[in-house]
């Protein structure tokens, strides 16, 4: 079968939309089906890094923002009408007749899904959401967030539908579920002489909130006991400004840009200091307890959750100077019980239930 998914990153998106949709992309191409994606080329898209993971990638033109005042961020953040954008991916899909679509977008409801299902009466439609907010037309609506259930979808869909709700569902490369499994066999050994601290705020951090973390940590009294890795991704705006900051850090850090190699990180860290994105079920797969920074409206939900399971201390990004360094200092205290959360909340096979589901014969090809 052949799979089109309908994705951005951007500098106000981030990363976390195209990343996921790689991953899954990844797991049908070992199972012998084709994928190819479409984005937006909106500054700080990801077009040539997917083409570089050897997908085609169609690239829609960036367009002057035609979206008024009065629409939502999420509708700014496409720059077109949802008619536009349907018109302009189905005019690819007639080109290569794809049998599902997987649509990973805020922006984009019932209306962008039935101008693509009047235009392929076989197609299938899946739909990546954590909002519960628009109307649907979807055979399938993951999402794998703790806010939502079935019963919410169901009343925004407008057609029979497989609902996989729940952080069992995150779409987690298969390398986290493979270092969870080695990390039950060789536990996290906590050096009695450094705190190992793993920041990574997002693709993006379009906010450089990254360096305001770095700023306050130097304010701890504890600064010898640091041992810090920043984590930025290769279109994060504040890169070079904070690679400079950390060469005058008075503790222990490196800069890894654009890691390949985030599993092997969350399990040599004993604490992290993350955005409660696409990222914060990776930290969960792998135990690693969490001061989470909530930096947009739509990741409330997860950080409020998150934090009352006991699995991470979530902090508004407003809150970060008065109250960061308090979190740290009791994360250290509770590691132990907020790995043990963190694990259960989920076991990092999302990708391979999507797949079966998908691929099982209640959805022919």
């Amino acid at each position: 079968m052949k799979f089109c998914f309908r994705a951005d990153a951007s500098l106000q998106i981030g990363s976390g939309h195209v990343i996921r949709c790689l991953t899954i992309a990844d797991a049908l191409v070992q199972q012998g089906h084709e994928s190819f994606f479409v984005c937006r080329q909106h500054p700080g898209h990801l077009i040539e890094f997917v083409r570089q993971r050897g997908y085609k990638v169609y690239a829609l033109t960036e367009a002057e923002n035609n979206i008024s005042e009065s629409g939502s961020e999420y509708q700014r953040w496409l720059g077109v009408t949802e008619q536009q954008d349907a018109d302009e991916t189905v005019a690819i899909l007639k080109k290569e007749n794809a049998d599902w679509v997987v649509v990973d977008h805020y922006a984009l409801s019932v209306n962008w899904q039935k101008v693509v299902r009047q235009s392929f009466k076989l197609i299938r439609v899946a739909v990546i959401d954590d909002l519960a907010n628009r109307l649907h037309d979807a055979d399938i609506i993951l999402d794998c967030g703790l806010a939502n259930t079935v019963l919410d979808y169901e009343q925004i869909n407008q057609r029979a539908a497989q609902y996989l709700i729940g952080a069992k569902y995150a779409l987690l490369r298969p390398e986290f579920h493979e270092k969870r499994l080695w990390l039950e066999q060789n536990p996290r050994v906590y050096d009695s002489e450094y705190v190992r601290v793993l920041i990574n705020l997002g693709g993006v951090d379009k906010d450089n909130l990254t360096g305001a973390v770095l700023d306050i940590l130097s304010q701890s009294n504890n600064l010898k006991a640091l041992n810090v890795t920043v984590v930025m991704g290769l279109n994060a705006p504040y890169r070079d400004s904070v690679i400079k900051q950390a060469e005058n850090l008075p503790f222990r850090n490196k800069v890894l840009i654009n890691a390949n190699n985030m599993a092997d990180l969350m399990a040599e860290h004993d604490l992290a200091i993350g955005a409660a994105g696409s990222t914060a079920w990776e930290r969960c797969c792998l135990g690693l307890p969490t001061v989470m920074i909530c930096m947009a409206d739509n990741q409330k939900m997860i950080a409020q959750h998150l934090d009352r399971l006991g699995a991470a201390i979530s902090l508004d990004q407003t809150e970060i100077e008065e109250k960061l360094l308090a979190a740290l200092e009791l994360a250290q205290v509770q590691t132990e019980q907020m790995q043990q959360n963190a694990y259960e909340i989920t076991d990092g096979l999302g990708v391979d239930y999507l797949l079966k589901v998908i691929l099982s014969r209640e959805f022919p090809a």
